[in-house]
């Protein structure tokens, strides 16, 4: 994880404490039921992503299907490998996106 991409994520933590943050609906991913899999609620989900840093960043080489910037980590929540994606999306203001939380594939 570089300098850029730790500022990004300062970023991203600061925008949710602000309450500016939302789940991406997906055709192919159902986030609620994911985060039932996991055991958690969307505010729990939120907490864990206020607790991320450089040790659980992932380097994804998948191809990004939303051509942005987000940042990638894996990280155990209940015992669970689990796959965190995250991006900020600019319309008007600031906002952090979750496109992924859910097991690990």
């Amino acid at each position: 994880m570089n300098g850029t991409q730790l500022k990004q994520l300062s970023r991203m933590k600061e925008l949710i404490t602000l309450g500016k943050r939302r789940f991406q609906n997906r055709p192919d991913r159902d986030y609620l039921s994911d985060l039932v899999e996991l055991g958690i609620s969307e505010e729990e989900a939120w907490n864990y992503i206020l607790l991320l840093n450089k040790n659980f960043y992932f380097y994804d080489t998948m191809p990004s299907y939303y051509n942005t910037k987000a940042l990638t980590f894996k990280r155990k929540i209940n015992g669970i490998n689990t796959y965190i994606k995250l991006k900020i999306e600019k319309n008007n203001d600031e906002e952090v996106v979750c496109l992924s939380f859910h097991k690990d594939n």
